[in-house]
């Protein structure tokens, strides 16, 4: 057997003792699996929709023409869910309860028609009000102006009629378009949604991973490190073995958060690969700690201590929790300059954000691949000296 099949094999099993342990203990399924999904799902719901639709009620059991006109102007807009109802009652309970925002009842007299609006209190009828009122006007100036023509003209109303919508044809269109100008901070929902998820994907990565530092002490402490090495295991293949363990436990919490928020929420994470790597890349710097950690830590207390508040603290300074995009220049320069956190979030907006891919988060791979390597080579030379002691 050669010595690369015998490293090789010895990889792999420690690697399955590893996993094997992992899927074991249901909390670390729990920490893994549930915990990110249902941040993900709470900040999901906390966004909301991308465009709120405005509910409206309306009773009008005989519709007149300027109602009819009201209701066609209504039915342009965009967002405007429009329920009818019979009974005022019925639409006064569902504004109470908020199943609807506004609601008008139309009451056609002889000569006039009367809109009763009735208002909740979620603030969402102030355009809608607004396009009714502008309409309503727009309706009386043109029923004044018939009357006004045919009286004047002496002709019947019919004819003053069609002779002001003759000459409202015959005017040249003007045409308004609307141009929205998003300020630097101005981003769309489905856009937030994705960054704090990217946001989510990079804390768990990190803290997933550097809890795992856990197993390796509890290992080191009960003599099952010693014991593999009494094994024809080499510290080059003890090494690789628990830096791959920590390094596929990252990658399926990855996979956790980035299919789950694609699942619940349809997130685009749009640029696959990019991501993919920022993954493997945050995933050799979390492996890097972890094993640094698990090495020169002396109990689980202290090492669930410094893994869990020392990932929360990166993880906040580094914009997991609110984007670094919004922090001040100062901070931000700071957060670049301490956390693998911000490198990766900072890619993430790249891509979720403005679109962009491989090229344009090359700095961030660079940086954290970098970083990854160095923190293994430590955690490597620290445990290779713990061994020969």
């Amino acid at each position: 057997m050669s010595s690369t099949t015998t490293f090789t094999d010895a990889v792999a099993a420690i690697v399955r003792a590893n996993i094997r342990r992992f899927v074991n203990q249901r909390s670390s399924l729990f920490f893994v699996v549930a915990l990110p999904l249902l941040l993900v799902v709470a900040l999901a719901l906390t966004i909301g929709s991308d465009a709120p639709t405005t509910k409206l009620g309306v009773i009008d059991q005989h519709p007149s023409a300027a109602s009819t006109a009201i209701l066609q102007r209504i039915d342009g807009l965009a967002d405007i869910d429009v329920r009818r109802y019979d009974d005022v009652q019925a639409m006064r309970d569902d504004l109470a309860r908020r199943a609807i925002d506004v609601g008008w009842v139309a009451d056609t007299g002889a000569e006039t028609t009367t809109l009763t609006w009735y208002s909740s209190l979620t603030g969402n009828d102030y355009q809608l009000r607004g396009v009714v009122e502008a309409q309503a006007s727009l309706l009386g100036l043109h029923a004044g102006a018939i009357q006004v023509v045919a009286a004047d003209a002496g002709v019947d109303p019919g004819q003053a009629k069609r002779a002001i919508d003759d000459a409202v044809t015959a005017m040249p269109a003007t045409a308004v378009t609307t141009t929205p100008i998003k300020g630097e901070n101005d981003i769309d929902q489905s856009a937030v949604r994705a960054v704090l998820a990217g946001g989510e994907l990079t804390l768990f990565i990190f803290l997933s991973t550097v809890a795992g530092a856990s197993y390796l002490l509890t290992s080191r402490q009960i003599g099952v490190t010693r014991r593999t090495m009494a094994a024809p295991v080499t510290a080059s293949a003890l090494i690789a073995g628990e830096a791959m363990s920590r390094i596929i436990i990252a990658i399926f919490q990855a996979l956790v958060v980035l299919i789950g928020s694609l699942v619940l929420f349809g997130i685009d994470w749009s640029a696959p690969v990019a991501v993919g790597l920022l993954c493997l890349a945050m995933a050799l710097v979390g492996a890097g700690v972890a094993m640094i950690l698990g090495t020169v830590s002396r109990s689980a207390h202290q090492v669930g201590a410094m893994a869990i508040f020392g990932s929360l603290v990166m993880a906040a300074l580094g914009g997991s929790m609110r984007p670094l995009h919004f922090f001040p220049a100062g901070l931000r320069t700071v957060a670049l300059a301490v956390t693998p956190h911000a490198w990766m979030n900072d890619a993430l907006w790249k891509i979720l954000v403005d679109g962009g891919g491989l090229a344009d988060i090359w700095l961030s791979l660079v940086v954290l691949i970098s970083v990854g390597i160095a923190l293994l080579s430590i955690a490597s030379a620290l445990m290779r000296r713990h061994l020969r002691a």
